[in-house]
This record gives structure tokens, sequence and C-alpha cells, in this order.
């Protein structure tokens, strides 16, 4: 198992509460990522595991952005084609990079909740990205997402709070320590 998949399983990457869609976006990322991210840490071996994957993730997730910004007007564009040629079935047809950007949204924020990222950065983040992703202002693509925009921003931030609870015993964990003390 690479340290990358295996520093994120630690921060729960398991418990993450996305889509069929986004899980496959997760594990090809994992996959293309691992020997990156290896390459980062021998560049930086003084630096813990926990800010390399801040900085990776950063890293990865502005290119995504980046990406999406760039493709935004002719994904609009291609799904209103979609929408007047297809019908119902233009559901079909989704935008990997809106997607791949979703993905790594999810990591980022769990990534900085596990940093202890101030809450009100990454809620603004999220909220940010919600808006761009599900674009107020050109209904088309959120059409692929039954969701609107609160509800897409309360989705990063259980990722960002799922990170931030990584150190947290469980409540069975708790309990058997509560039952040895006694």
């Amino acid at each position: 198992m690479s340290q990358l998949k295996q520093q994120l399983l630690l921060l729960g990457i398991a418990n993450l509460s996305v889509d069929t869609s986004t899980q496959q976006q997760l594990e090809q990322f994992i996959a293309t990522s691992s020997a990156h991210f290896d390459r980062v840490r021998l560049q930086r071996p003084d630096s813990s595991l926990l800010d390399l994957l801040l900085g990776f993730m950063t890293l990865h997730h502005q290119q995504a952005h980046q990406q999406w910004l760039h493709q935004r007007t002719t994904a609009i564009k291609m799904q209103a084609v979609f929408d007047n040629t297809l019908g119902d079935h233009a559901n079909s047809f989704t935008n990997q990079d809106q997607h791949y950007l979703i993905a790594l949204t999810h990591l980022w924020l769990m990534v900085q909740g596990a940093c202890n990222i101030d809450y009100s950065y990454s809620n603004e983040q999220a909220e940010t990205l919600s808006r761009i992703i599900i674009n107020d202002e050109h209904d088309q693509l959120s059409s692929q997402f039954s969701t609107d925009v609160e509800s897409l921003r309360c989705q990063f931030m259980q990722s960002y709070y799922l990170g931030k609870n990584h150190n947290k015993p469980n409540f069975r964990t708790r309990i058997k320590q509560l039952f040895r003390k006694v």
C-alpha cells in the first residue's frame, strides 16, 4: 500500500460520504499520485507527513480548480447541447473535471481538518467551491447534481470534520479507556 493511501486511510478516507463517481475519482487520484507523494517525502525528510500531505493536496486541488475554471464555459455549452438534444438522457453524461474537483475538494478539506486549519477558512473555501461547482449563474450543470450550493458545502464540511476528528478515539475506545481507569 502506498504511503499516500496509508495516510489518507488514517485520516478517514474510507468514511467519506461520497457517491460512486467521486469514489472512483478518489481511487484514480491515489493511484496516479502516489509516486509523486513519495518523491515529495524524499525531498523533504524533515517535514511531518501531515504537513507534506497538506501541501501536496493544496497543490493538486489548485490544479484541479484551475482546470475546472478553464473548462467551465465549454462544459456549460456542452451540457446545454446535451439537454437540448437528449432531454432526460442528458444526465447520463458527466463532466470528469467537475467530478475530479469535487473529489479533491473532499480530500483537501479532510486534510485541512486533520491539520487543524481554522474552521472559518475551510468553510469559506467549501462555500466558494460549491458556488463554482454548482454555478449559480448557469443552472445547466446543476442538473447533474441533486443538491444545491448549501448541501454541497455541508458535504464538503463533513469531510473537514472527518479529518478534524481523525485522532479522537471512537465511542467504543473511550468506553474501554473509562473502564480501565475504574
